[in-house]
């Protein structure tokens, strides 16, 4: 220790002991006040502060009041699964609902509910593994399915239908291994049929065919539409 730290250590710990139960005032909210010591560790006293530097590393510090807010509340409350993993519940406000599980390895696995803020399933997509496998539900706030589509190994693969608002189906689809295939057909609110588009084996669009319902359908030329 220099002559220096010496003479100021014992006036240090004079002043400080004096101030020792002068913790910092918490106002900002409920939590940790202290003086801060070495390692990021907040002691109660300034003494007990100074010693934890003057221990490893035998030099004079002064420590500084300093008040840390408590941790943000936990997102979700999770609680093991059987089999491994956890299942999860959103607990922030306007979540209520919103849950996802996860398997021993910390993947999604099974299902991933999604809601809007009064708890109507906003969405329900099923993992195995980390990955989209089987069906997937889309809703409108009402609670009216909106979308409704398979997944095999994080791929579309199956029919994928959209609903109007009104309940009535949009259009229905169907792809294989991620890309569209086969036909499309779309429909107005009153469940007319309106359009038929045709893919080819690399998922472009090959022919549209537009109808007008009570009247003779009619073709257009080929179009090049990949759909994702």
């Amino acid at each position: 220790m220099t002559l220096l730290q010496k003479i100021s250590a014992p006036l240090f710990l004079l002043f400080s002991t004096a101030g020792a139960q002068q913790v910092c005032d918490p106002a900002q909210g409920t939590g940790q006040c202290g003086f801060l010591g070495a390692g990021g560790v907040l002691y109660n006293s300034t003494a007990e502060a100074y010693a934890s530097y003057q221990q490893p590393y035998n030099t004079y510090v002064e420590p500084e009041p300093v008040y840390r807010p408590p941790p943000p509340p936990p997102t979700h409350h999770c609680t093991a699964r059987a089999e491994g993993g956890a299942l999860c519940a959103d607990t922030r406000p306007g979540r209520m609902g919103s849950s996802y599980s996860t398997n021993a390895a910390g993947e999604f696995d099974d299902l991933m509910v999604e809601s809007y803020p009064d708890g109507t399933p906003k969405m329900i997509v099923t993992y195995r593994d980390g990955k989209k496998e089987g069906k997937s539900s889309f809703f409108y706030p009402d609670g009216t399915i909106e979308s409704v589509m398979y997944y095999q190994n994080d791929e579309l693969n199956g029919a994928v239908q959209h609903y109007h608002p009104n309940g009535t189906l949009r259009s229905d689809m169907t792809y294989c291994n991620g890309e569209t295939c086969g036909e499309e057909r779309d429909y107005d609110e009153q469940g007319n049929l309106v359009r038929i588009i045709r893919f080819d084996a690399n998922g472009d669009a090959e022919s549209v065919q537009e109808i007008t319902p009570g009247s003779q359908a009619h073709g257009t030329a080929k179009k090049s539409r990949k759909k994702s």
